[in-house]
């Protein structure tokens, strides 16, 4: 969730009585804006998710269509779902239909890791 109050650096809020929150910044800064799709040095990311899933990420960090993430990707649209789905479960993109078509974002949490790989 944003914050004001939340600054440079996510928060993690744990209490036994209550579902885990993430908190962070709502002031912009240079960092946020970072190019997410930038390849990983040491592709880092690509180990952790796979580099299918990985690059489905970086490609959900300009948004787009399942068919866009999929052509983006070099993948079938079935996979890039997949992919999609994974991702969304994990709490790194969201996604939301418009129309006949499902549109997927990174999420605060899935550009935060596609910074830290950088």
């Amino acid at each position: 969730m944003p914050s004001v109050f939340c600054h440079r650096t996510p928060v993690t809020l744990i209490d036994p009585e209550l579902p885990p929150a993430l908190v962070y910044p709502v002031v912009q800064s240079p960092v946020l804006f970072a190019d997410p799709t930038a390849p990983a040095p040491d592709n880092a990311l690509a180990r952790l998710l796979g580099p299918n899933r990985a690059a489905v990420l970086r490609a959900a960090a300009e948004g787009g269509t399942t068919g866009e993430l999929a052509s983006r990707v070099g993948v079938s649209r079935s996979s890039a779902s997949e992919h999609a789905t994974v991702l969304r479960d994990a709490g790194l993109i969201v996604s939301a239909r418009h129309r006949n078509a499902m549109i997927h974002t990174c999420t605060p949490l899935g550009r935060s890791m596609l910074r830290s790989t950088l």
